[in-house]
């Protein structure tokens, strides 16, 4: 597959369960060498942000999303593989990819398309970060060790 092909399926899984009250959904996630996640959420006309409850959620088509990314990650088209991504489908049809480089050392697993290290101190418990833990990612980045 290329590209083009990937974006078009990623698309047509996002389509296939977008919620009627959305305006657009997401699908977030990461991949590194060892593990990798995903997950869909959604943006209502009110402002909000949703997700499938627990046992509702799409698995079979999440597990998609994330097997067709690491395919396109696979693709010479990027000189440097991207760990973090965000997929974006607007209920009118308009497909937007967006990555971002996030070493494994500084990812956490509530945080996308972001470092540890780039919070501020305010912005942790929003993402359920331990005050050591940021202190210490924090710490290793200006040492240039992550």
């Amino acid at each position: 597959m290329n590209d083009q092909e990937i974006y078009q399926k990623i698309g047509e899984l996002l389509w296939s369960i977008i919620p009627k009250e959305a305006t657009e959904i997401y699908f977030i996630g990461d991949i590194y060498p060892n593990n990798y996640s995903g997950g869909a959420e959604w943006l209502l006309k009110n402002g909000h942000i949703e997700t499938f409850p627990f046992k509702e959620r799409a698995y079979e088509i999440e597990d998609e999303i994330c097997q067709l990314m690491a395919k396109l990650r696979l693709l010479d088209l990027f000189p440097e593989k991207w760990t973090n991504y965000k997929v974006t489908l607007t209920e009118g049809g308009k497909f937007n990819a967006e990555f971002a480089y996030v070493p494994e050392e500084d990812h956490w697993p509530t945080l996308y398309m972001r470092r540890v290290s780039d919070l501020k101190v305010e912005e942790i418990a929003d993402y359920y970060i331990p005050l050591e833990e940021w202190e210490k990612r924090v710490a290793l980045r200006k040492q240039n060790k992550i």
